[in-house]
């Protein structure tokens, strides 16, 4: 009887997984994309304040991205590859929700995310997925509500690394504590269960100390001390940086940039010799850029230029990306999610998507790219209350608002100032073409910009959530001060 028993339990597991394949495999794209195997496992890397044209492997003269360039040979690279916004909360809900700051409500207004919205671990877990999460920028801390759908949620010691600096390879294996989680998640596993991988790495983002070990690269004064940019100081028209401080500040960036590379290359290491690189979703990208005196700008504050929006893309997975392609269709942080989605065989019409899956043949050359930069809460917050009310801070009190379509770019100031770039013949940005009187297709973007987002609103609108900073707990806290982001 108990044999029996045991006969039917078996069988019955057996079908129920076999039903379970048999859905996620039928599962197709638009584009006609079908899963005909075991979901792959995923992992999801941002360099946090990457900006695409300072790697070398989207042509950048200093070697910053060798170990990237690796993987681009084996990988698909996005030449336009675009954030949803120029800081870190709204750039990460639009990959997390696969939905738009005016959608998702998590932006410089409004630091977290409403427990309402639905996640990609969320939606992997509810699959099976194990999701670990490992971030070193407190911003992504779980009072912001980032945490939501994983099982694990690391918030790694970048105040600790930041105030001792300690020498590479100090106190870890890899001198990095992210990576380490990462290395331990991956190495030795005993779940049978496809794993879905999150890391946010904080070193490009200010102040620009991270390094040490790679500063002797691109660093032209070694005797120049400066690492921080200065930005509220800046902002407020008590510091001006000479044309030394700034090339010093940009050399630190670059090694910054080459550290992160290092950390990547360690991370695709691991996944190689532990056998899983063939079979998993591997996505490498940023949450936003970074002005070092670019368009007379510090940080990534007040602008949607493209040296804040502008990011690197890239996908490694063999079934559909080839190796050393480029791919150049307008693309953006909110059709990460759907392009999971598709990988991994579950319909993403059951879920209130705004992006576009890069596995499809859905996307129109002439699309619109949206990006999205709220009133400066995350700025001004900065600043105590007479600071706060300098009129050095009067150019920035507007939202804005932006949309490339074709290489034209329309920048929308909430106060009237608008730009107008033409990409083509202008990629730097340098000549308002509004400044002249000449309109151009001003009317047309607007329209077009209205619609978009009028749409998005409409699609999808929850309730913003405000945290305090006495919600706030002092580990928090005290790493929000060392990026700048609280007195």
């Amino acid at each position: 009887m108990r044999r029996r028993l045991v006969t039917v339990i078996v069988v019955l597991l057996a079908i129920a997984v076999s039903l379970v394949w048999f859905f996620r495999a039928g599962n197709s794209s638009p584009g006609g994309y079908v899963l005909t195997g075991p979901p792959p496992n995923v992992v999801i890397i941002v360099m946090d304040t990457a900006r695409q044209d300072r790697l070398s492997c989207y042509g950048y003269e200093r070697d910053t991205s060798p170990r990237i360039q690796e993987l681009a040979g084996e990988s698909t690279l996005f030449g336009q590859a675009y954030s949803t916004s120029s800081w870190t909360i709204p750039s990460h809900a639009s990959l997390f929700t696969g939905l738009y700051p005016v959608s998702h409500s998590a932006t410089q207004e409004n630091w977290s995310m409403n427990r309402g919205l639905v996640t990609l671990a969320e939606i992997l877990s509810e699959r099976g997925y194990e999701t670990v999460g490992i971030v070193e920028n407190s911003m992504l801390a779980t009072e912001h509500g980032f945490q939501q759908g994983f099982s694990a949620y690391h918030l790694t010691d970048r105040v600790q690394r930041l105030l001792d600096r300690p020498a590479f390879g100090q106190r870890s294996e890899t001198g990095n504590r992210a990576v380490d989680l990462f290395i331990g998640t991956v190495r030795d596993r005993q779940d049978e269960r496809p794993f879905f991988v999150f890391v946010n790495l904080i070193a490009p983002h200010h102040p620009y100390d991270s390094s040490k070990q790679f500063m002797d690269e691109f660093v032209t004064n070694p005797e120049m001390t400066i690492v921080s940019n200065m930005w509220p100081e800046y902002y407020l028209g008590e510091k001006v940086f000479s044309p030394e401080e700034l090339t010093h500040l940009n050399d630190l960036y670059d090694a910054e940039l080459l550290y992160t590379d290092h950390l990547v290359g360690l991370m695709a290491d691991e996944l190689k010799s532990a056998g899983y690189w063939g079979d998993t979703f591997f996505i490498l990208t940023s949450d936003h850029g970074e002005n070092i005196g670019d368009h007379s700008h510090m940080d990534h504050l007040f602008s949607l230029y493209e040296t804040t929006v502008k990011i690197p893309l890239l996908i490694h997975y063999p079934p559909e990306f080839g190796g050393g392609a480029v791919d150049d269709r307008p693309v953006t942080l909110v059709d990460v999610l759907p392009t999971v989605l598709d990988a991994t065989g579950i319909d993403r019409d059951d879920y209130p998507c705004q992006g576009l899956s890069l596995l499809s043949d859905e996307i129109p050359e002439d699309r619109a790219i949206i990006t999205e930069y709220y009133w400066p809460v995350q700025a001004f917050k900065r600043y105590d209350d007479e600071q706060r009310e300098s009129a050095s801070l009067d150019l920035y009190r507007r939202r804005l608002r932006g949309i490339t379509v074709n290489g034209r770019k329309l920048v929308w100031g909430g106060d009237g100032r608008h730009e107008l770039f033409d990409l083509r013949s202008d990629p730097d940005e340098l000549a308002n073409l509004l400044a002249g009187g000449a309109a151009g297709d001003l009317g047309e973007l607007e329209k077009r910009l209205s619609e978009a987002v009028g749409r998005f609103e409409d699609q999808v609108k929850v309730t913003p959530v405000r945290v305090r900073d006495d919600e706030l707990n002092e580990e928090t806290k005290e790493a929000l001060r060392s990026l700048g982001y609280m007195q």
